[in-house]
């Protein structure tokens, strides 16, 4: 069992169990058949397995609240382990609601991707190492892939609470504009992508001003720091 946090909660996490103050933490579960929607290739169900799980709410704070997310090393027909993908609903001034992640463990790749008017994609590949935090800008969708063949991806997340993600446009094309495989990055042929840029996670939080060292208990002393998560105009110039 390895613990992360004794302040504000005691957190610990042992294989696929989180605790949360001692007491085991309720998840939710993403299959191999809910999953097979936006698969690279779709897979034959004989024996469904998880891809990857969901604690919510391991602390919450004016309207924010910290979640864990674990996805353990797969491969499924050679494409990497990775979450649903979705949008955020907007949240003010057409602009959709930001996010923040800290990976805790692992490595993780993120494909973000914004649509033009003519539904083209705009497309941003970000890796990310232990330690790191990564801004999810507004009206960006993303996925994220344990880029490990062999270590378990671990992430932590803040962001408001009470809205409902939108993986409609995902489930549509079959998944992100990019599937990661043992050979890289593999074009989804159902999105067109206009421009990919490849970029490091401290040059994408810099184009927001946003730095973080420890999101958990920054946000705990100062959630006043992650206000922009509800009011993303707060970070992005009009």
């Amino acid at each position: 069992m390895t613990v992360y946090y004794s302040e504000p909660v005691k957190l610990e996490i042992v294989g696929r169990s989180v605790f949360v103050n001692g007491e085991v933490k309720e998840f939710s579960v993403r299959n191999l058949s809910q999953m097979n929607d936006v698969l690279m290739k779709r897979q034959p169900v004989l024996s469904d397995f998880p891809l990857y799980f969901m604690f919510r709410s391991i602390a919450a704070k004016q309207g924010l609240r910290y979640d864990i997310t674990i996805i353990p090393p797969k491969r499924i027909d050679g494409e990497y382990a990775k979450t649903y993908g979705h949008y955020h609903p907007l949240a003010e001034k057409g602009l959709s609601y930001p996010e923040v992640y800290q990976i805790l463990e692992g490595r993780a790749l993120f494909i973000f991707q914004k649509p033009r008017s003519d539904a083209s994609l705009d497309v941003m590949v970000t890796y990310g190492e232990k330690g790191q935090a990564l801004l999810i800008p507004p009206n960006w969708g993303h996925t994220t892939i344990n880029a490990s063949p062999d270590r378990v991806l671990i992430l932590g997340n803040l962001v408001a609470d009470g809205f409902e993600s939108d993986y409609s446009a995902y489930k549509e094309d079959r998944g992100a504009a990019y599937y990661v495989t043992d050979f890289g990055l593999e074009p989804n042929g159902n999105c067109v992508v206009r421009k990919t840029e490849k970029l490091k996670a401290s040059d994408l939080n810099m184009r927001y001003g946003f730095v973080c060292s420890d999101l958990l208990k920054e946000f705990w002393a100062d959630p006043e720091k992650f206000e922009f998560l509800k009011k993303p105009s707060l970070i992005v110039k009009q």
